[in-house]
């Protein structure tokens, strides 16, 4: 009855939204005239990328890039939030504090100022905007606003807890009685359901989203987490354990890393925190974070495995204090959550395939109504404006349709159909006048189209012919170098690479092949080859080559290479499907 509880309170989270306090979140808040770049100095991250109303997930680190804290960073204007878990903010104080020196910034611990309410989910943009009284509801667009909610004074930050699109809403102690149960009853009323601790721990673990202090901690460097690329700048400059990040990066993964583990199907293992994975070899992983997945139907984990164990989808037999176990080995996330934009696209063309294959009035009807959820979901869809306006015009709904191309041209002045459209409709209103500025606006946007279209066109001939010469240039020194030493590998890698940008698939193999050999766990070399084998319709091979480069990257803990080439895999996939 609980699991059935939970995979309920899975669907309802993932297709509407879940809402409710959370405990366990603190807020510091930093000011100061050299607030920015002071913890540009401190923070993993670049802060000075970091634009107004914006956020960033960053880290601070000690001397040997371990990690001393994990949190989001916000930018106000001239200030900084940052949200993390309360027992993080006490520690990220002291030690901010520590390196201050004659620096003008300053810290204010407000985890005891307020409460976090949390909502999460498809309809959570709906849901807030709803209780939203200023600024307007285009403010909810920014990672952090100061807002008022029922006239009460809040602060929204974005920000999801379990992988889902979502807003933590910061409120006063003392608005609390006057705003928590208002924001509910809309949630509720909106076929949300309670963000519980269990339906919050199940979906994070699924969204593979670690928590510092329970999944890693202090003993841990940052290369180990998987959170390397979404919190560290390389070009930023100076910061704390910087020297040690770099070594690592240059020489190659560390011997273990993060990553999930989905254990044998239907398995209902319950696992013990810390517990060791074992083969006959010895250990190869150390399990963290574990719950059984409705949505898999099977026990998982966040566990660190060795580098060797380390590849995606690896089947591996082994033991759990001494009884037998099969594993899969799974890249982060387990489940990949849809955003609201890719929702709110379904719903648009569910509608259009509704409103083109049946004339009926109860499809028109269906079709209006999905084409207002995905305005909901996504309120700056400008397909769904446009389809919403033509469908209720044909329905006699011209009054609507014309607000609708008004809303339209507020998102896009430069929407050449919004423009069309308001004419036509101010047409069938007697509005000449109206009808005949419209059609003229919509003329002088298309021939400035037309006018920047060629100019791009140019443009994209120019830049190719700019890279096929300097691709051809370092081609030419390539060559001199191996001349030198055939056995080159950056020569080989080099000549390969700039025969794939000049096109020359057939003679880039051979290079990228040596390049390889030459040292195989060289990950763009796969990338390149992969390519080659791509220009030249040999599909098998350049999946193939993809496979075996995800899993070197995925053992050397290249993140970027790896996810490229399973984007690129993905892609070759459905092709080869689409083809069938």
């Amino acid at each position: 009855m609980l699991q059935k509880t939970i995979e309920s309170s899975l669907s309802i989270l993932r297709e509407s939204g879940a809402y409710g306090r959370v405990d366990n979140i603190g807020l510091l808040e930093i000011y100061g005239a050299d607030a920015q770049r002071f913890l540009q100095s401190q923070t993993t991250n670049d802060v000075l990328k970091l634009v107004e109303l914006s956020s960033q997930l960053s880290c601070i680190l000690d001397r040997k890039a371990h990690v001393k804290a994990f949190f989001q960073l916000y930018r106000k204007h001239k200030s900084f939030r940052i949200i993390a878990e309360t027992d993080q903010i006490a520690r990220i104080m002291t030690h901010l504090d520590s390196y201050r020196f004659n620096d003008k910034v300053e810290f204010v611990d407000a985890c005891n100022q307020g409460v976090f309410f949390a909502v999460e989910g498809p309809k959570a943009l709906q849901c807030v905007a709803s209780a939203l009284r200023a600024p307007g509801p285009e403010s909810l667009q920014h990672d952090v606003c100061d807002a008022k909610l029922f006239q009460n004074a809040c602060h929204v930050f974005r920000k999801s807890l379990t992988g889902e699109d979502g807003y933590l809403i910061r409120v006063s102690g003392n608005d609390v009685d006057s705003v928590v149960p208002k924001l509910e009853a809309i949630c509720k009323k909106a076929g949300m359901t309670e963000l519980t601790p269990e339906l919050l721990e199940i979906s994070r673990i699924e969204s593979g989203m670690p928590i510092f202090g329970l999944d890693f901690s202090e003993d841990n460097f940052l290369p180990e987490t998987g959170l390397e690329d979404k919190t560290v700048s390389y070009t930023k400059g100076c910061f704390l354990g910087q020297e040690v990040l770099a070594r690592v990066k240059s020489q190659g993964a560390p011997t273990r890393g993060l990553v999930g583990l989905i254990f044998t199907p239907e398995d209902h293992t319950v696992v013990k925190f810390d517990t060791k994975i074992s083969t006959d070899s010895g250990d190869i992983a150390w399990l963290k974070s574990s719950c059984f997945s409705p949505t898999l139907n099977t026990t998982i984990a966040l566990a660190f495995v060795k580098r060797d164990y380390r590849v995606p989808d690896k089947k591996i037999e082994a033991k759990i204090d001494g009884e037998p176990c099969l594993v899969t080995v799974k890249i982060l996330p387990f489940v990949q959550s849809r955003s609201v934009a890719d929702r709110a696209r379904e719903f648009y063309e569910k509608a259009l395939r509704l409103y083109t294959k049946e004339a009926n009035d109860n499809a028109q009807s269906e079709a209006v109504s999905l084409l207002r959820e995905a305005l909901d979901l996504d309120p700056k869809f400008e397909d769904a404006y446009e389809a919403l306006g033509v469908i209720l015009h044909k329905r006699g709904q011209i009054d609507e349709a014309i607000a609708l191309m008004k809303k339209l041209v507020e998102l896009n002045a430069d929407s050449v159909m919004a423009h069309t459209n308001l004419s036509v409709f101010y047409v069938e209103k007697g509005l000449k006048d109206e009808a005949e500025e419209e059609k003229a606006i919509s003329l002088s946007i298309r021939m400035r189209e037309i006018a920047q279209q060629a100019s791009q066109a140019q443009k994209d001939e120019d830049d190719k012919k700019r890279r096929m010469e300097e691709a051809t240039q370092r081609l030419e020194m390539f060559k001199q170098v191996l001349e030198i030493d055939s056995e080159d590998l950056l020569a080989n890698y080099g000549i390969g690479s700039c025969l794939v940008a000049l096109e020359k698939f057939e003679e880039a193999v051979p290079f990228l092949k040596k390049a390889i050999e030459i040292k195989a766990s060289h990950t763009v070399a796969y990338v390149a080859l992969a390519e080659a084998y791509e220009g030249l319709g040999q599909d098998q091979d350049a999946a193939a080559t993809y496979a075996l480069g995800i899993e070197v990257a995925s053992k050397r803990g290249d993140m970027s290479p790896m996810n490229d080439m399973q984007r690129r895999l993905s892609a070759l996939k459905a092709r080869l499907n689409n083809a069938q």
